[in-house]
């Protein structure tokens, strides 16, 4: 949402008001690279910021899967060979 103050035909007096939800969990998209744009931050930083992005969503998602190989680890040969390919299937990205 924009908002102008009293002088409408002033441009450097329009401000952005974002409006939030607070919710349990992560989030599953993030507006941060929309209001980086619309802040005016350069391509250049957006792009090495998605970049950045999709670093740490790999190292977490690495990390969850090696918290559940090791956890069942001690399990019976069934349950770790289920374990093992259901970590293996959430490591496949397109």
């Amino acid at each position: 949402m924009v908002e102008s103050g009293e002088d409408d035909n002033d441009p450097s007096q329009e401000t952005i008001t974002f409006l939030y939800k607070f919710t349990d969990g992560s989030c599953p998209k993030s507006y941060g690279f929309n209001v980086a744009r619309l802040a005016g931050l350069p391509e250049t930083v957006i792009r090495q910021a998605r970049g950045k992005a999709r670093e740490l969503e790999m190292i977490t998602l690495k990390k969850q899967v090696f918290s559940r190989v090791v956890s069942a680890v001690g399990a019976k040969p069934g349950v770790l060979r289920e374990t093992l390919s259901e970590a293996l299937k959430s490591l496949r990205v397109d």
